[in-house]
């Protein structure tokens, strides 16, 4: 019994072991399972990556192929052009462009100094059915965007969207969403930001254009650097920290305005008006050399600043873009302004309130307005030319029926630099002629060309936003002979010399 009894033990002692193996045994093939699972579904996902990767180059190879087959079927392309060196074909230049790209794209950071945006509810937007210019309603759609769909930051997700119309009547190209109030001087405030001069720093670091409010340090500064004059001598060795080289850089570049000015107008003893001057260095050539009674209306603090302790001029108040009002009694002889008709928010107003302060036959002159050669003849961006304080574009006879359209007959204007110079006198009875038919549509034809040339150059970063556009940006750029394949069958720009096109 002894025995039996022991006997029972033990194998009521290797049942247990026998069932707890089972058990380990069942979690070990749960386990194993499992992991099989998961192998089978990672090497499933991987196989499927690959199949998708595949379906993708099979896509691109045959939109590739297709594209290259128009080509050669309309008979042009790369076979009828003849590169700088002689040899065939295009000359190309820049990264490849892919055939194709994904949307929706990046949302947008915020300005980082952690000021709320005034007009959280999108209400301080201008809407414009007609022309601010000439008042004219007819218009086609040209370019959405302006220069933040292509940058990090933006003030809000709506801020990008200006849809820039051209006239058919003056020929001006607008943004007829623009915004103004508090969300144009936001903007301002956040100028380093919201036009990326300085790769999207929130500082300037010229201190003649800084566009920010001064410290009691900064102003100490710029007062101990203005004190040294303006014509510093190399020869004193002086570090340009202890002087503004600007100055006479400054006073150099403008001297062709004064030379204009002094041969084009009788400015002797005449009053004048400057509208945001950098520095003073025209009024100040123009009150030294012909004794005109200068007043001066600058845009930032630096530069009232400087124009005080350089000049000794007394401004009043700052340029107001939105409403502008002359801080000064009319009238005056001339109005000089520097890059306003590009900026200004409501150009027929600010042009009726230059002509009230004019004496009939005053004159006005504007300086450092862009031409659209730059971005509709030469390799700059379209969509990088309009940030978010652009808001109108035009080339020179546009130029000429805006003001015309205003009450200004043109008297003299020359494109230098890219840009436009344009003196004009008042003459409330001027006759101007619509652009015509052939000049329109060849216009809207450079323009919709350089939009697409823009959207190829959009930084691969943030192309997803502009992916509903981008396969017809592609096409017609192709199409037009901006774009080609290289002999590795990658697009490319074709480079071109900065030319006008007529």
């Amino acid at each position: 019994m002894a025995g039996g009894s022991a006997r029972l033990r033990d194998i009521g002692d290797r049942l247990r072991r026998v069932e707890k193996s089972e058990a380990q045994t069942g979690d070990r093939l749960r386990q194993i399972e499992k992991t099989v699972g998961r192998v089978h579904a990672k090497r499933f996902e991987s196989l499927q990556a690959s199949i998708d990767e595949l379906h993708s180059e099979v896509r691109e190879w045959r939109q590739q192929s297709t594209l290259q087959l128009q080509k050669l079927q309309r008979g042009d392309g790369a076979a009828s052009r003849v590169s700088k060196d002689g040899g065939r074909g295009p000359d190309l230049g820049g990264p490849a462009i892919p055939l194709t790209v994904e949307g929706p794209g990046p949302g947008y950071g915020r300005p980082a100094d952690g000021v709320a945006h005034p007009d959280p509810d999108g209400r301080e937007w201008l809407v414009l059915d007609a022309c601010p210019c000439c008042g004219h309603a007819v218009r086609t759609p040209i370019l959405e965007w302006n220069k933040l769909i292509m940058l990090e930051v933006a003030p809000d997700e709506g801020s990008a969207r200006y849809d820039y119309m051209l006239c058919h009547a003056c020929g001006v190209l607008y943004a007829s969403r623009r915004p103004v109030g508090k969300r144009f001087r936001y903007l301002l405030e956040h100028f380093g930001e919201v036009t990326a001069k300085q790769g999207g720093a929130a500082e300037i670091k010229n201190p003649m254009l800084n566009p920010y409010a001064l410290s009691a340090e900064d102003e100490a500064q710029l007062r101990a650097m203005a004190s040294r004059g303006v014509f510093v001598s190399e020869h004193l060795g002086l570090h340009k920290r202890e002087y503004l080289e600007g100055l006479v850089k400054d006073r150099f570049e403008n001297s062709v305005h004064v030379d204009l000015i002094g041969n084009l107008v009788p400015v002797k003893n005449a009053r004048v008006l400057e509208l945001r001057p950098r520095t003073g260095a025209i009024a100040e050539s123009l009150r030294r050399l012909f004794g005109a009674d200068v007043s001066v209306v600058p845009m930032w603090e630096s530069q009232q600043l400087l124009l005080k302790e350089v000049y000794g001029f007394e401004s009043r108040g700052l340029v107001d873009y939105d409403h502008f009002v002359s801080p000064f009694g009319g009238p005056f002889d001339l109005v000089v302004c520097n890059h306003m008709l590009t900026h200004m928010l409501r150009p027929a107003e600010f042009l009726a309130e230059v002509r009230s302060r004019l004496t009939p036959s005053g004159f006005v002159y504007f300086y450092n307005e862009p031409e659209e050669l730059e971005y509709v003849a030469g390799g700059q961006s379209m969509i990088a030319h309009f940030n978010p304080l652009h808001m109108h574009g035009f080339d020179q006879r546009a130029l000429v029926r805006i003001l015309a359209a205003n009450g200004f007959e043109v008297v003299f204007v020359k494109a230098r630099n890219q840009n436009h110079l344009c003196l004009a006198r008042r003459n409330d009875a001027v006759n101007w002629e619509p652009i015509t038919d052939q000049q329109r549509e060849a216009r809207i034809e450079r323009l919709k060309a350089a939009r697409d040339r823009a959207i190829l150059k959009v930084p691969a970063s943030v192309r997803g936003r502009v992916s509903d556009s981008w396969k017809d940006a592609l096409e017609r750029s192709l199409d037009a002979g901006d774009v080609e394949f290289d002999q590795k069958g990658q697009l490319r720009f074709v480079t071109v010399s900065r030319r006008r096109r007529t």
